[in-house]
């Protein structure tokens, strides 16, 4: 039996986006391609791998193979990466947000210093609005960070878009007759002005009860029932539900990006970029 390290890839990739249709998007191929690998790999291996429905999942088997795939997959390409690195020299200074957490850009930013040992990177992780001050004032070359879908432009590298809803704790309510407690991101959120003239427009009383730059500090104050907050749809938790008034204070599409600064156009920029933009299209963290 010989294992094919691109099906693992396309294994990995159907399980964790949960659609063939949302893998082939992330892989670079057709969906009829990806389903052709895990069809091909289950022959191989003489098992089936993955239960097919409106959300792809493991079997039991699928799930036990994943555990070695992980192995093939992270030993090819750091083997891949060493003999291929590149001789470009050059420092990049990195503006990101919070937002890309778990692992995600910390692991491509450990590839890229593997492929580009040469390369000098200077990474700071803000709020988008910071982080896009950031940019603007030339204090950092490149930057990922979420603006309002309807501002994306032609240069720019999107990774996902996403709705923004208001979203409350699970089994909590508050008195629409009363101030509505708000939790905030604070300064730095790309769409507070967006939430909080949106709050404004309905008539509604409403105050701050807490602001925490943190997604994690967000999410609990929300789910303990602190106060309603203004969160992308993929960040809710299991405590957290969709606010019932949502659409009474409707929120914009938010999207993030990949955006170059003023005199971002070098070889050892796009270099970068396109190392993020291969890895990062579609995570979903």
């Amino acid at each position: 039996m010989k294992l094919d390290v691109e099906s693992l890839r396309a294994l990995r990739t159907v399980v964790h986006a949960g659609t063939f249709t949302e893998a082939a998007s992330h892989l670079g191929m057709t969906q009829s391609a990806v389903s052709w690998k895990i069809k091909r790999l289950e022959e191989r291996v003489g098992l089936e791998l993955v239960k097919r429905g409106a959300e792809i999942e493991a079997t039991p088997d699928g799930r036990d193979l994943l555990i070695y795939a992980e192995r093939i997959i992270e030993a090819h390409d750091e083997a891949v990466e060493r003999l291929s690195r590149s001789d470009l020299e050059g420092v990049i200074r990195l503006g990101a947000n919070e937002d890309l957490r778990g692992g995600a850009l910390a692991d491509v930013l450990a590839r890229f210093g593997r492929m580009y040992p040469q390369i000098q990177l200077d990474v700071r992780v803000h709020l988008s609005g910071i982080v896009h001050e950031w940019l603007d004032d030339g204090h950092v070359d490149l930057a990922v960070v979420q603006i309002p879908t309807t501002h994306v432009e032609p240069d720019d590298v999107v990774l996902w878009t996403d709705h923004v809803i208001w979203a409350i704790g699970v089994d909590h309510e508050f008195d629409l007759t009363k101030p509505v407690p708000i939790v905030s991101f604070g300064q730095g959120l790309v769409y507070l002005d967006d939430a909080e003239e949106a709050l404004s427009r309905s008539g509604i009383r409403w105050r701050t009860i807490l602001e925490c730059p943190m997604l994690s500090g967000v999410q609990a104050a929300v789910s303990a029932g602190l106060g309603v907050a203004a969160v992308h749809s993929r960040n809710l938790t299991e405590q957290m539900e969709v606010w019932q008034h949502n659409d009474r204070f409707p929120l914009p599409d938010i999207s993030e990006v990949i955006r170059n600064g003023a005199d971002g156009d070098d070889e050892v920029l796009n270099a970068l970029k396109e190392t993020l933009s291969d890895a990062l299209v579609g995570v979903r963290t």
